[in-house]
């Protein structure tokens, strides 16, 4: 429990805060914030990672002695650390006018839209923040979504979003669009696929008009560039699309990028555009948890107008488990089966609509879990050897061997992966799936284990 003098400073700061910010970035910036202690006229807040402790190094801390001055009587100062950390860091910056503005809540005037990017930027006006279901899964990367979107082209430039498919990517990279549009209507935003660059780049070689091209994707305030992977091997589509990043980059234009996974993993991909991916903010998003499914399926339900009971969601939910796109795939045929049927939804009419889908993702469904059995037990180890630290050779290979075709078979980020493997660094895993694949190349018998791990995983 909090001490009274200080539950008391919290509640006037939690208060004037809530006022001057709307619910999304309140419940972003402010909600995860926990006062400390106040002491010598200093007040220690905690939160739970840098992302937010360098949002209110910036914008929040200077307001919040402003707010406590009338109650007691003086100018205090604040101090933000991250959860856990000792050693915390003061903040003693003045917010600028842009941010100061965002504080108090202003925002530029609703206009019409008259903007030919405004109409052909191909944003999916679906896709904001406020359908945006956030979880522990994506909560940093929706965090730092919203940063971009109310600072673009001042920090996290590029932003560089990765994960598996199906969690979120493209809805979190488009509410940044949909959010800066939604505050200047005359903002320049194009959204395309890392494909469609290159098909717009190569017709712009076929009709021999590449000023048209660069104008097009260089004047613009925001580009948008979904699964940045696919630039692989387009060795001539990369040189358009590094010099193109460049020339946003210095004119401070914000660049958003999505992909499966880290930029130094996509191969083939030159070392300079991993460099320039790499030097802004990479975020991940893993797979949502069970809380988090429960509260997508209510918000995606509601939205199709079905009312399923909680023991419904829970089935649901427990069935589907690797990405939002699987359980909106569950509620669209849970409302074709329900228009076909009368009376109220009831769970067994939900596992009668899933049913095929659920034998089917049972099929083909490949976990960290179902890996790390079949490997342990292939190697004669047990799958605690596998999570541990033991380094004899008998346990280290099979680990490795394991994390690779974790890497290989499920869409689970890096982080995610060291986590199931007791909790080790991604890092780890990067050299495990390295060493592994380079050996393929040079080792039949490794070929011949990795084969018969496969047909035993089902593959």
């Amino acid at each position: 429990m909090l001490d009274p003098e200080l539950e008391s400073l919290w509640k006037i700061v939690s208060d004037g805060l809530h006022e001057s910010y709307q619910e999304i970035p309140f419940n972003t910036w402010i909600k995860p914030a926990e006062p400390v202690e106040f002491s010598n006229d200093t007040l220690v807040i905690n939160v739970p990672f840098k992302l937010i402790k360098d949002y209110w190094d910036r914008t929040v801390s200077p307001q919040i002695s402003t707010l406590l001055e009338p109650a007691i009587g003086r100018k205090i100062k604040v101090i933000v650390r991250i959860k856990g950390e000792e050693k915390p860091t003061t903040t003693v910056e003045e917010p600028t006018k842009d941010e100061a503005d965002l504080i108090e809540g202003q925002v530029v005037p609703e206009t019409t839209k008259s903007s030919p990017f405004a109409q052909n930027n191909q944003l999916n006006p679906n896709y904001t923040f406020e359908k945006f279901v956030v979880g522990n899964g994506n909560q940093m990367a929706h965090a730092a979504a919203l940063a971009v979107a109310e600072n673009p082209g001042q920090i996290y430039n590029p932003l560089f979003i990765y994960g598996g498919a199906g969690l979120g990517k493209t809805h979190l990279m488009q509410a940044i669009g949909n959010s800066i549009l939604d505050r200047n209507p005359n903002m320049k935003i194009k959204y395309v696929s890392s494909e469609s660059f290159m098909n717009d780049y190569i017709s712009s070689l076929q009709l021999k008009n590449q000023a048209v091209f660069r104008t097009e994707y260089r004047n613009v305030d925001l580009l948008l560039v979904d699964d940045i992977q696919f630039l692989a091997d387009k060795v001539g589509t990369q040189e358009e699309f590094f010099n193109t990043f460049e020339t946003l980059f210095r004119n401070n234009r914000q660049i958003v990028l999505t992909a499966d996974r880290l930029p130094n993993e996509i191969q083939n991909l030159q070392k300079r555009l991993v460099t320039r991916f790499k030097m802004g903010l990479p975020v991940d998003i893993t797979p949502p948890d069970f809380e988090t499914r429960i509260a997508i399926l209510r918000e995606k339900s509601q939205s199709l107008g079905l009312d399923l009971p909680n023991e419904a969601l829970n089935y649901i939910s427990g069935h589907f488990d690797s990405s939002v796109r699987d359980l909106e795939g569950a509620l669209s045929r849970i409302k074709v089966y329900t228009s076909m049927t009368d009376g109220p939804i009831t769970t067994s009419m939900v596992a009668e609509a899933l049913r095929g889908l659920i034998d089917q993702k049972t099929e083909r469904t490949v976990t960290i879990s179902l890996i790390q059995n079949k490997v342990a037990k292939y190697y004669n180890v047990t799958v605690p050897d596998l999570k541990g630290k033991k380094r004899v050779k008998t346990i280290v290979k099979p680990r490795q061997i394991a994390m690779y075709l974790s890497r290989e078979l499920t869409n689970a980020s890096l982080p995610k992966i060291g986590q199931e493997f007791g909790g080790k660094d991604h890092t780890t895993v990067i050299h495990a799936h390295e060493k592994i694949s380079k050996e393929l190349f040079r080792n039949k018998e490794l070929q011949k284990q990795i084969n018969d791990l496969k047909e035993e995983l089902q593959i």
